[in-house]
């Protein structure tokens, strides 16, 4: 839940809802767009040629290969510490306690992985 932390650092607000297909991307520039664009590149969805088209006009090139760049690199984040078992440490694992219930992860098939003790 670091993109929660770093909210509130600044002051700024994160929809952590959206990590689950619900959020609206309010209080980011273009942040509608941009769920989309990152729901559809995961679901790998025929509606990313025109969502890419749609990142290009809001932030030009550059914007779309970072788009495309922050997607990956989540994606292949989450895979890989899905797919090697890397627990929750228990700092984090208290921290998002409340988020992940809040958000239903805790329901998720792979959320026993992410404990250490694999409850």
């Amino acid at each position: 839940m670091l993109l929660r932390a770093s909210s509130d650092a600044t002051d700024g607000h994160a929809d952590l809802t959206s990590a689950v297909g619900e959020g609206r991307g309010d209080g980011v520039d273009h942040g509608r767009v941009l769920l989309q664009y990152a729901e559809a590149a995961n679901q790998v969805s025929p509606e990313i040629a025109s969502l890419s088209d749609e990142v290009l006009d809001a932030f030009g090139l550059i914007g779309l290969v970072e788009a495309a760049a922050t997607v990956s690199v989540f994606n292949g984040l989450v895979r890989s510490a899905d797919a090697i078992g890397i627990p929750l440490d228990g700092v984090v694992l208290n921290a998002t306690a409340e988020q992940r219930s809040i958000l239903g992860i805790d329901e998720y098939a792979g959320a026993a992985q992410s404990r250490a003790d694999g409850a």
